[in-house]
C-alpha cells in the first residue's frame, strides 16, 4: 500500500499522506513517495497547476516516526538522522520552490517535523480541531526541516524563537491570529476548502503566480533597491505574456479572466 495517496481533478494535485496507524508520521518511504508524485506532476501532460497536501484520516503528520529510529545506539541515531536528511532536506526545498502554489490542509495535528512539512507551503488552512506544536525540545531534539527558516518568517522572530522554546501547542485560532495559518476551517470540510483555493491558484496566470512566489521568497534576502528591480525585471515578463492582455481585457470588460494553461 502506497504511503501517499495521489489524485488529480480540474488541475489540482491531492496528495495524502495514507499512515494512519502511526498517525501519518514520516519515515523514508513517505518521503520517497511524495518526491515520487512531484516528479509526476512535474511532467509536461500532468495537466497539474496547484497542489493540496494533507492527511489522512483526523491527523496532518505526526513528525517523524520515531519507532524507525533505534535510539538506543549514537550510530545508529547518526544513521537514521543522515538518512532522513538525505531525504528530508530536499523535499523541503523543492516544496518552497515547486513550479506549481502548494496549500495544506491541516486536517489535524501537525507536529515537529509534520508541523515544518505544512509550512514548506504557500497557504495554510486548519481545521478547527487542528493544532501545531514544534516538539522537538521536548525529545532532546533540536527543531530541523526548515522550521527555524519559514516559523520566524510567518510569525515574526519573538514569537517564532518562544515557540520553539517551549515546544507547545499551538491551536487553529491561535495560529490564525499569529499569521500561521491563513483561515480555518470546520474538520469535515478542511481539504474541500483547500482544493476551492487550489482551484483558484490552478485557473490564475501561471507564470505570474510563480514570478509572485519567486519574489516573495527573496524579498528578505534583498535590499529594497534590490527588490525593486527583480518586480522590474518580473513585470517585463509578465507585460511580453498573452495572460496580461487576458487580464486587462478581462477588467475593462467586467467579467472573469480565463488564463492559458500555460501562462
Amino acid at each position: 500500500m502506497s504511503t501517499v495517496v495521489f489524485d488529480v481533478a480540474d488541475g489540482v494535485a491531492t496528495l495524502r499522506i495514507q499512515r494512519e496507524s502511526v498517525g501519518n508520521a514520516i519515515d523514508v518511504s513517505v518521503i520517497r513517495a511524495l518526491h515520487a508524485a512531484l516528479d509526476q506532476i512535474q511532467r509536461g501532460d500532468s495537466g497539474v497547476r496547484a497542489i493540496v497536501l494533507t492527511g489522512a484520516g483526523s491527523v496532518f503528520c505526526s513528525g517523524l516516526d520515531l519507532h524507525s529510529v533505534d535510539i538506543g545506539a549514537k550510530h545508529a541515531r547518526q544513521r537514521a538522522h543522515f538518512e532522513m536528511r538525505r531525504f528530508m532536506d530536499p523535499l523541503i526545498l523543492r516544496l518552497s520552490a515547486f513550479r506549481h502554489p502548494i496549500v495544506a490542509a491541516v486536517n489535524g495535528p501537525a507536529v515537529g517535523a509534520g508541523m515544518s512539512l505544512a509550512l514548506a507551503s504557500d497557504i495554510v488552512v486548519a481545521a478547527e480541531g487542528a493544532y501545531f506544536c514544534p516538539s522537538f525540545a521536548r525529545l532532546g531534539i533540536v527543531p530541523d526541516a526548515g522550521i527555524t527558516f519559514h516559523l520566524a518568517r510567518c510569525v515574526g522572530a519573538r514569537r517564532s524563537l518562544a515557540s520553539l522554546l517551549l515546544a507547545e501547542k499551538i491551536d487553529a485560532r491561535t495560529a490564525l491570529q499569529w499569521g500561521l495559518a491563513y483561515e480555518v476551517a470546520p474538520d469535515a470540510s478542511v481539504v474541500e476548502r483547500a482544493e476551492r483555493i487550489a482551484h483558484t491558484l490552478a485557473s490564475g496566470p501561471s507564470a505570474v503566480i510563480g514570478q509572485i512566489r519567486a519574489l516573495h521568497s527573496a524579498t528578505f534576502e534583498h535590499t529594497l533597491e534590490e527588490q525593486l528591480r527583480a518586480e522590474r525585471s518580473a513585470q517585463e515578463i509578465s507585460l511580453e505574456t498573452d495572460d496580461c492582455v487576458e487580464g486587462v481585457r478581462a477588467f475593462f470588460e467586467k467579467r472573469e479572466p480565463h488564463f492559458s494553461e500555460h501562462g
